[in-house]
């Protein structure tokens, strides 16, 4: 970037660009079918990523489907027989 803007030089620029908020659009009450879809499209948060984040929790949810599934496997043979 150059250093030679000055002030009034970015505020003529800043000037230049023009904002419209749609007040008609943010006027109209939303439908209960809408509020639903707008729940259902926002973003969950991870709950397994404060886990994933480390080396040990990695490798802890890398291998706990394994063991899970070896203790199952051991438990289903106990109860056949």
């Amino acid at each position: 970037m150059k250093e030679d803007i000055k002030d009034e030089e970015l505020a003529k620029w800043l000037d230049h660009y023009e904002v419209k908020v749609p007040t008609k659009k943010l006027a109209i009450k939303q439908t209960p079918f809408q509020r639903f879809i707008r729940f259902l499209g926002s973003p969950a948060p991870d709950p397994l990523e404060k886990l994933s984040d480390s080396a040990g929790g990695f490798h802890f949810l890398k291998l706990f489907p394994l063991a899970a599934g070896v203790f199952f496997a051991i438990l289903q043979s106990f109860l056949l027989f």
